[in-house]
């Protein structure tokens, strides 16, 4: 088949129906051959059947397309379709983004203004307002007739039943696709189907980064359960902290835009109140007009810590919902391979080129391409910078040019001496004692810290351009020389490298490692922590991410990832 960037899928089994066997399964594995990037869903019939008239419901859209969903309350069946269509295409087609349409189910918005990039149902109607057009439409509707009769009256359908907007084309021409294949299930829930009414107002919570599949069935369910208000708490601040790679995660207001962004596309419901979670329960222990929490499997416990504090507040107890799908533990080891985990899809990152390579304002010979390697104290960026010499790289370590820049006898050795006392000289060696002037200039007054700077670094720099010029002269390929360096940014050695690669660990992890390595108490591995710019800062100039804090191998494989990467930038 022809592939399409975007389609529409409607489905007009009973929800009951589709959520059974491997229904879910057969039909994602028919759109994947049709659909590679946007897919809506519309499912017709999920309005409650009771569970003895089930195995005889046949849909009649083609008669009689209004007769469906014309009641305020749903079955409860459409929940466990959403959560395995979700799950299914996250396995089968991961790179599909899949947007499940709510906007008939309850048919509590008819007659509503219709809203930029939403989707809802006006008077039977349903208008599809996308940003691109639909590019093809695929359904489950098979008649007996012949091929071209069965387009003709999918194709009627179709035109009585829906309005795309966006299209760039007569909607005559959009293919029209039937999933032939596809059987009925034989098979029934084994739990009876209940009526679903909703409840005024619900609330849910998260960190909400990098919209999943997993966050898409939380927000889906309370919506659909929201009649009145729907209360979003999204994790900031301190909280993030806790989080694997919380560095990595976006600023609340992207996060908040994505949630918005998901909900105007699968429904006419916009976030009358949205709040910031700076403590573990939030507006939730506190709001009397909330009925209804929605929460993961995984969180199932924080409604019953919800409930808790309520009791304490003396306020009424939430109903728990908890959705039918595991969406990942942020305290579990993302390099578990869990598809639906923010901090899976945080490690993935690792490696992957954020933003395009600077435009150099200063020169470096033209066959070299330069690495800017740089990371906190303890971060593990000598050990990336000898995965990537082992991979082709010329290295050129900035902390043994430190060393060669204030040797005896040089211009800065005396510079030195002059500023910080003779005593920074070694009675044995007769060079400069580090651990002596390390401990004049990690102090909490910068003053000292600053002049060091001032009148080492421009000395690193020259001598750094000098090994680049060397290690180019040597060869007559591309190179790729990497800056290892952990004053990189605070020096401004990114104005000469083509790429900043960052390399983060937690503050309890490198605090770990300074004490066990450089055998320094606490107090001091904090100051000289304390003493350098953050990883959020780092990061927030960075090309590509990497992360030291799982085992070898993890590093490894990110290292591999990101040097195929660069070379096929190259």
């Amino acid at each position: 088949f022809l592939m399409h960037r975007s389609g529409l899928l409607v489905l007009t089994n009973h929800a009951s129906v589709l959520c059974c066997g491997d229904t879910v399964k057969q039909i994602v594995a028919g759109v994947k051959k049709l659909v590679h990037s946007t897919l809506y869903v519309h499912v017709e019939n999920t309005s409650f059947i009771p569970p003895q008239q089930q195995s005889t419901f046949v849909p009649s859209l083609a008669t009689n397309p209004k007769a469906l969903n014309s009641t305020n309350s749903f079955s409860s069946d459409i929940f466990p379709f959403i959560s395995k269509f979700y799950e299914e295409t996250s396995h089968q087609c991961e790179d599909l983004d899949v947007n499940i349409l709510l906007h008939n189910i309850g048919c509590r918005n008819q007659g509503k203004k219709i809203l930029q990039r939403c989707v809802c149902a006006y008077l039977y109607m349903i208008i599809i307002n996308t940003q691109g057009p639909v590019q093809c439409i695929i359904t489950d509707l098979v008649y007996s007739t012949t091929q071209s009769s069965d387009s003709e009256i999918i194709r009627n359908f179709i035109k009585n039943r829906y309005i795309l907007q966006g299209q760039d084309s007569n909607e005559a021409t959009v293919p029209v696709f039937c999933l032939e294949h596809i059987g009925v299930a034989s098979e029934f829930p084994k739990s009876p189907s209940i009526t679903v009414t909703g409840k005024n107002d619900v609330v849910i919570g998260g960190t909400f980064d990098k919209i999943h599949p997993g966050h898409k069935v939380l927000l889906s369910e309370a919506t659909l359960l929201a009649n009145n208000r729907l209360l979003i708490g999204v994790t900031n601040g301190k909280m993030l902290e806790r989080k694997t790679l919380h560095e990595l995660i976006r600023p609340c207001e992207k996060r908040i835009n994505d949630i918005q962004k998901f909900l105007t596309d699968v429904h006419d419901f916009h976030i009358k109140d949205e709040s910031i979670i700076t403590d573990p329960i939030g507006p939730a222990a506190t709001d009397p007009h909330l009925q209804c929490i929605v929460v993961s499997k995984e969180t199932e416990r924080g409604g019953a810590v919800v409930n808790d504090a309520r009791a304490k507040n003396q306020l009424n107890q939430l109903e728990v919902h908890v959705i039918g799908l595991l969406i990942g533990d942020e305290s579990s080891s993302p390099t578990n391979e869990v598809k639906m985990s923010s901090s899976t899809l945080r490690y993935k990152s690792l490696g992957v080129i954020r933003r395009p390579p600077n435009i150099r304002t200063s020169s470096h010979p033209p066959g070299a391409y330069v690495i800017g390697l740089t990371g906190g104290i303890a971060s593990g960026k000598s050990s990336i910078a000898k995965r990537l010499s082992n991979l082709g790289a010329v290295v050129i370590d900035c902390d043994k040019l430190g060393h060669q820049a204030y040797r005896p006898g040089t211009q800065t050795f005396e510079k030195l001496v002059t500023q910080f006392g003779e005593d920074i000289i070694s009675k044995t060696s007769g060079e400069i004692d580090r651990k002596v002037l390390g401990g004049k200039v990690f102090g909490k007054d910068p003053t000292n810290r600053n002049l060091l700077n001032s009148i080492v670094w421009p000395e690193i720099e020259r001598l750094a351009r000098e090994k680049i010029e060397e290690a180019v002269a040597m060869t007559s390929e591309k190179l790729v020389c990497v800056l290892d360096a952990a004053v990189l940014l605070e020096a401004g050695w990114d104005h000469f490298s083509d790429e900043v690669w960052v390399s983060i660990v937690t503050r309890d992890e490198a605090i770990k490692r300074v004490v066990e390595r450089d055998g320094r108490t606490v107090d001091d591995a904090e100051r000289r922590i304390q003493s350098q710019i953050s990883n959020e800062e780092r990061v927030d100039r960075a090309h590509v991410v990497l992360s030291t804090l799982w085992e070898g191998s993890a590093t490894q494989a990110q290292v591999e990832k990101a040097w195929i990467g660069l070379c096929q930038r190259l």
